[in-house]
């Protein structure tokens, strides 16, 4: 009550001075709603602080929440479901697609197309890295690849020098040597 005696302490006032004197002052109205305690401003305005952050806060979230208002939360869900599992399926097709190619090359087939026409798609899988049914393919329809010299039943040995096959038309260069010594013309 420190600062009535300030406000007071050289007047000598009736009550209806004193009630009319005090009826805007900020202090006893704090009194007054605090129940005729006094009550801290320091405290009182930090609450109001706290008070007014906790409203903007308040004011913030529902914003938020009218920018989502009629989003059905279980749709999206679903609809992201549905694309990952889309973007799973995708994944895997190109991977066995991928995966077929590069089998096709590897096999030497002489046309990937007219294979792949004849595959059963339901017996190719990928296992991993490993890619299932194409070997039935290779025996049933054998003309589809070129055949290696294996196939033919010739066995390769390599010594390793490098030997060219005679049969193919290109003569070996001891063979050249001779015919040119002879005047023999080579075809190449």
């Amino acid at each position: 009550m420190e600062f009535l005696k300030e406000l007071f302490a050289d007047k000598a006032l009736t009550y209806a001075e004193f009630e009319a004197a005090l009826k805007d002052n900020k202090d006893i109205k704090l009194a007054n709603l605090a129940g005729g305690q006094y009550v801290d401003k320091a405290k009182l305005d930090g609450k109001i602080t706290e008070l007014n952050t906790a409203n903007q806060t308040i004011q913030d979230l529902q914003k938020t929440v009218k920018q989502f208002d009629g989003v059905d939360v279980q749709k999206l869900k679903n609809d992201a479901a549905a694309w990952e599992t889309k973007y799973n399926t995708d994944l895997g097709k190109l991977k066995l697609d991928n995966a077929l190619e590069m089998a096709l090359i590897s096999a030497k087939s002489k046309n990937t197309k007219a294979v792949r026409a004849l595959l059963n798609a339901d017996e190719i899988k990928l296992d991993g890295d490993k890619l299932l049914g194409l070997e039935k393919l290779k025996t049933d329809a054998a003309y589809l690849f070129e055949e290696s010299k294996e196939q033919k039943g010739q066995v390769k040995v390599n010594s390793g020098l490098d030997h060219q096959d005679p049969l193919s038309g290109d003569a070996d260069s001891f063979v050249a040597a001779a015919m040119k010594g002879a005047g023999i013309a080579t075809e190449k």
